[in-house]
């Protein structure tokens, strides 16, 4: 997720502890092969997915730049135009998620930041999908594959995240 919606980090430290939001968007392409049933034929598509990251997010530091990142994690997810046997919807897919790691981060004297993430994982608490039909005649199964669609993504994880920075 961070990869494509690269998101704006904030922090303000307090001490041990550290405080902040972390937001983004971002767009990535893919094509794909889609059947249609009235011509009996396949041919690929391109698909737009739209990615957008809101956090809030904490840091306990434990020694000198050991740290353990918490948050609370809104991401977005849309399929504009998407299209499965001539019916074309538009899926849109949210996730509300618990996130947890462990990191280090560094600071120097002339103002740089260094972080990174070793493991940073979430639990899901809340998902939900909207599928809005815009073309074509819906069908059970074409509505079922774009439910399916947006509900194959599970809670967000990574490891190696590194954040660059400034801090004054």
């Amino acid at each position: 997720m961070y990869k494509i919606s690269s998101p704006l980090v904030l922090e303000f430290p307090q001490g041990v502890w550290t405080f902040g939001l972390t937001f983004g968007s971002g767009k990535y392409n893919y094509s794909y092969s889609d059947y249609s049933p009235s011509t009996g034929t396949s041919s690929t598509k391109s698909q737009d997915i739209n990615f957008s990251t809101s956090e809030l997010t904490g840091r306990y530091y434990i020694g000198n730049s050991f740290n353990i990142p918490f948050g609370f994690a809104n991401y977005k997810i849309s399929y504009p135009d998407w299209v499965y046997s001539g019916v074309t919807y538009d899926v849109e897919y949210s996730i509300t998620q618990l996130n947890y790691g462990i990191g280090n981060e560094w600071t120097y004297d002339w103002g740089g930041y260094l972080g990174i993430d070793w493991y940073q994982g979430g639990i899901k608490l809340s998902d939900k999908a909207t599928i809005k039909l815009k073309t074509g005649t819906e069908t059970a199964t074409t509505l079922a594959k774009a439910t399916e669609t947006s509900t194959e993504i599970k809670a967000f994880s990574g490891s190696f995240l590194i954040t660059l920075g400034f801090g004054f």
